[in-house]
């Protein structure tokens, strides 16, 4: 809190020191300075703007006041924008923008932000219900005694009121109040609408005698919580925007919750539920038409359903099918997914490097193996999108296996290994194969798909390397007093004669500018690193740039991650000088260049080396 009244401050006083608010034409923020059109800029206080906490530097050029902030800038200019009341659209660091991602890729991104910060709830609670479904398959522990039923509570708690915590974790996504979020889910699993649904005696409730609200148990849902609260972003937002000041306090709140919540009664929530039930009923189809066709969509579908919730939609199939014939097939399939699923958690081991990591990925393959894929997909599996994919390929084939040698079950059971016992007689051994399968698959697949993480550092040193061929240029030469009087860290530039930009040491993709002319590092050991492409390319709004790299992939030496278009740049009458700066300085006790860096240099040899303390 601290922090942000901090900012705060800044924000106020920048304003201040550049005249004022009616002072200001427009603003907007490049990878580390924030950028001021003015009506006047003999208004401006540079003397006072340089006192500021924060503030590394200013400078006027080209008809702006560029204020230095570093690579923190965003932080500061969404407080700017809030303080000036304007629409803040620095919010993604994606290069690609999500309105160039795919619907299911950004759906995937969606859902891996939300589940992000969930992910401890879930591994352990999965972990625990995992175990106790273990010991009960054993006969170790009764599901009946007191001790089970506790220690269920436990685990169930987390899956039974999901709803919660994805509300709590989307407002953050989709920068809304969390406790109106908190609130719409509070309003879906409201005991009267859990235990009417429970009772199936209504299937709606007439609001003001006029609008049915379908009933329906929204416990453990996923889809619906997600779609209300990105409603709600937008309600809260322009009922925000309407009102006048006086009035937002009390009204804005009660306004958004009332039709948000409604909204999320009567169509959002409903929607996914019916979703769930075609699902369903598609899954019945298709048994009628061909089990090993059924085997494959449910293979392919089982996955990306757990995903969104809607897998609750296909037990009641497996219960009617044991009523009716005394045996089921989907639920060998849905055990099938599970291990698929795992599989292709197991093979990202051997690909993260932190200890962080490697550590959820062990629990959650854990806990997949004793069928509780969540802390796997939603932990995992949304971060790597190819391994998501591998195990709905596993998921599908080993689905298709069993179905065709007609592998069934005959009671009720949690898909886990050790529902194994459950298939012994004719089925066991296709049963297991189909487990080989689906293991074997997508650990398979995700092995060759999925890149190996850059080597965790475990010294202090970082090689710094030539980020493209061209010529060398001290820092002290660039033009641009921001970078030459190393305001924002030391580094070098160079001058390229392809274009083609590497990126300078092994890590990972920490930030891509929207108009991709900066893209930001970090190694493994904490040092940053800013490649800026061109000075005063922000202005070209991203025309002269190629990205080939996206946030969180690891790069080395030998990962191109940009092409520059130098002939775009020099009709723009820009300079298209590549500087490379260490942004942390604080934490470098050293940085040396090699001997004899004067002249042409191919991309990838050694520079200097930074030492960090």
């Amino acid at each position: 809190m601290g922090n942000q009244v901090k900012k705060e401050e800044v924000a106020k006083q920048i304003v201040q020191h550049v005249g004022g608010k009616e002072n200001i034409n427009n603003v907007w923020h490049c990878m580390t300075r924030l950028r001021f059109n003015l009506k006047d800029k003999e208004k401006i206080n540079y003397k006072e703007l340089e006192k500021i906490p924060g503030v590394v530097g200013t400078k006027y050029q080209s008809d702006q006041l560029q204020i230095v902030i570093g690579t923190n800038v965003v932080d500061y200019y969404e407080v700017l924008a809030k303080e000036l009341g304007i629409e803040n659209e620095s919010d993604s660091n994606d290069s690609q923008g999500s309105e160039k991602k795919g619907l299911v890729s950004l759906f995937m991104d969606t859902v891996s932000g939300v589940f992000g910060p969930i992910v401890p709830a879930i591994a352990g609670a999965g972990m625990i219900k995992g175990l106790m479904a273990g010991l009960v398959a054993l006969n170790v522990i009764s599901n009946e005694t007191p001790t089970f039923q506790v220690i269920d509570m436990l685990a169930s708690g987390v899956f039974t009121f999901l709803p919660f915590f994805v509300a709590a974790s989307a407002a953050r996504i989709f920068k809304t109040n969390q406790y109106l979020a908190i609130a719409i889910a509070a309003t879906l699993q409201f005991p009267t609408m859990t235990a009417t649904a429970a009772a199936g005696e209504i299937s709606n409730f007439m609001l003001f005698g006029i609008l049915p609200v379908p009933v329906f148990n929204y416990a453990g849902t996923v889809i619906p919580i997600i779609f209300a609260i990105l409603a709600l972003s937008y309600i809260y937002r322009w009922v925000d925007k309407v009102l006048p000041e006086i009035l937002r306090t009390v009204f804005t709140p009660t306004i958004s919750l009332f039709v948000g919540g409604l909204f999320a009664l009567t169509v959002i929530g409903p929607i996914g539920i019916y979703a769930g039930n075609l699902l369903a009923e598609g899954v019945s189809w298709l048994f009628t038409i061909s089990p090993i066709l059924a085997g494959v969509v449910v293979g392919l579908i089982r996955p990306i359903a757990i995903l969104t919730g809607l897998h609750h939609a296909m037990t009641p199939i497996a219960l009617q099918n044991f009523a009716n014939q005394g045996y089921d097939m989907l639920m060998p399939m849905m055990f099938m997914a599970n291990m698929a699923i795992t599989g292709a958690t197991i093979a990202l081991y051997k690909k993260v490097q932190t200890k962080e990591e490697k550590s959820i990925i062990i629990s959650a393959a854990f806990s997949g193996l004793l069928g509780i894929t969540e802390p796997a997909l939603f932990g995992v599996l949304t971060k790597y999108k190819k391994a998501f994919l591998a195990a709905t390929i596993g998921s599908a084939v080993s689905s298709a296996f069993i179905s065709f040698f007609g592998v069934r079950i005959y009671g009720y059971i949690l898909s886990s290994i050790f529902s194994l016992p459950a298939y012994i007689g004719q089925y066991f051994i296709y049963a297991v194969l189909g487990i080989v399968i689906a293991i074997g698959i997508s650990f398979a697949i995700t092995s060759f798909l999925v890149p190996k993480q850059a080597v965790e550092y475990t010294s202090n040193e970082v090689q710094l390397n030539a980020v493209t061929d061209g010529m060398y240029v001290p820092l002290e030469d660039v033009n641009d007093d921001v970078f030459s009087t190393k305001m924002i860290g030391d580094g070098y530039a160079m001058k390229s004669t392809s274009g083609d930009i590497y990126s300078p040491v092994s890590g990972t993709v920490q930030t891509i500018f929207p108009t991709k002319h900066a893209i930001g590092l970090v190694t493994g050991n904490g040092l940053e690193i800013l490649v800026h492409m061109g000075i005063d390319t922000v202005s070209l709004g991203g025309e002269a740039f190629d990205i080939f790299v996206k946030v969180g992939e690891s790069v080395t030496p030998k990962t191109k991650i940009a092409h520059v278009n130098l002939e775009k740049i020099k009709q723009a009458q820009k300079d298209d000088t590549i500087i490379v700066v260490v942004t942390n300085m604080d934490k470098v006790q050293s940085l040396s260049g090699e001997q004899n860096l004067e002249g042409e240099h191919l991309a990838g040899s050694t520079l200097g080396n930074a030492i960090l303390s």
